[in-house]
């Protein structure tokens, strides 16, 4: 899984030369002719432990650690919450995290032994839902955040690359680690990516396949319905979710503040199409809904983005109904959820983020902060659909 190194070389005006003259690393190979669901199958690289971050029966799993947070209340009461993980959760979730290798030249990320930037995004964002299920993460050759500013050509083959480590460990947890359960696919920006081309390659077109989902979502990332459709686009049999219990759907969408400005949203749909908005605060609704648990992880990256956080020492902190989202139109069928603060007469609480900075009113929007503030309904809307498997 070597590359030749071309990282250390960082100037900008190679940054071409660079690109070109470094080679592919190969695709994991899957083998052809496989059935789902997999059983048995088991793949040499996925095998291994270390390409694990989560795993329920490794002994070190970031996944299970300590996901405490200090509740925030109306009257600045601060409560600590513990979320410990379940004793025997029914289903799975299997998640791929973003995009964390911050180099500016075009390339894959090969250097799977320092897990630090992966392990700090899983734990922010979904270390949580180890209250409702068992979570597998699998390292993954993910590209570089110049291969997005800098790629041309060659960002669809780095892509292929990544998606080839994810269908791989994807298909070695279904043969090994799956025993029928039904799962949960969740992921963010270019983990949301790799989830989407999961769904297309993997479930679309599998209905065995369809009925071990439980839900998918690809937050942040490239989800497209036709205007006015819940399904078609991007997927051609899986929905949008409409329904509170709905299964086998679809939850997608990307935020940015309400009312803020839009300029030049980062993803754009095509014509006649829509940009994927679920609310999860009010599944198939519309309007402005108060989202029940906002869920912010404070670490030395966080930190000086967070504001009310002074002598907390737990890894998180929460807000109960501070913050609310609505499913808005923007131009050319840019949906995203609009979120503002919308505190209640008498709420004394200072919102965790500052919406209206720039930073969040950009190409972006609120994109870094995609899963923190709608947390607890994500959450819920997991345990509620596993309650009615029993």
């Amino acid at each position: 899984m070597s590359v030749p190194s071309c990282a250390a070389r960082r100037s900008l005006l190679g940054v071409a030369l660079l690109a070109s003259a470094c080679a592919l690393p190969p695709t994991t190979v899957v083998p052809l002719g496989l059935h789902s669901p997999f059983n048995g199958y088991s793949s040499k690289l996925y095998a291994q432990d270390r390409m694990w971050l989560c795993r329920p029966d490794l002994p070190a799993d970031v996944c299970r650690g300590d996901a405490t947070a200090t509740e925030v209340g109306a009257d600045l009461s601060r409560t600590v919450v513990a979320s410990p993980p379940a004793l025997h959760p029914s289903v799975d979730c299997f998640y791929v995290y973003p995009t964390v290798d911050d180099k500016i030249l075009p390339g894959n990320h090969t250097d799977l032994n320092d897990e630090r930037a992966a392990a700090e995004a899983t734990v922010g964002q979904v270390a949580p839902f180890h209250q409702v299920c068992a979570l597998y993460v699998p390292l993954y050759r993910q590209v570089t955040i110049g291969t997005y500013i800098f790629g041309g050509k060659g960002e669809e083959a780095r892509s292929e690359i990544a998606y080839s480590d994810v269908e791989d460990a994807f298909l070695h947890y279904m043969g090994q680690y799956n025993h029928g359960r039904k799962v949960v696919l969740l992921g963010h920006s270019q983990g949301a990516d790799m989830i989407v081309r999961l769904l297309k390659s993997r479930f679309d077109h599998d209905p065995r396949m369809r009925d071990r989902l439980l839900v998918a979502m690809p937050i942040g990332g490239p989800v497209e319905v036709p205007r006015g459709a819940v399904k078609g686009a991007t997927f051609e049999t899986l929905p949008l979710c409409m329904h509170a219990d709905e299964t086998g759907c679809i939850v997608a969408y990307q935020s940015r503040p309400a009312g803020g400005k839009v300029g030049k949203p980062a993803f754009r749909p095509q014509p006649g199409n829509d940009i994927a908005c679920v609310n999860p605060a009010a599944i198939g609704g519309a309007g402005a809904h108060s989202f029940a648990r906002s869920v912010f992880p404070i670490t030395p990256l966080t930190r000086p983005w967070l504001h009310g956080i002074e002598g907390i020492a737990t890894p998180f902190i929460a807000l109960r109904h501070f913050y609310t989202g609505a499913c808005t139109d923007g131009p050319d069928g840019y949906r995203y959820l609009g979120v503002m603060a919308a505190p209640a007469a008498g709420d004394a609480r200072q919102g965790v983020l500052d919406l209206e900075k720039s930073d969040f009113n950009g190409t972006l929007g609120l994109h870094v902060a995609d899963f923190q503030f709608a947390m607890g309904d994500l959450i819920e809307l997991v345990a509620r659909r596993v309650s009615h498997l029993r």
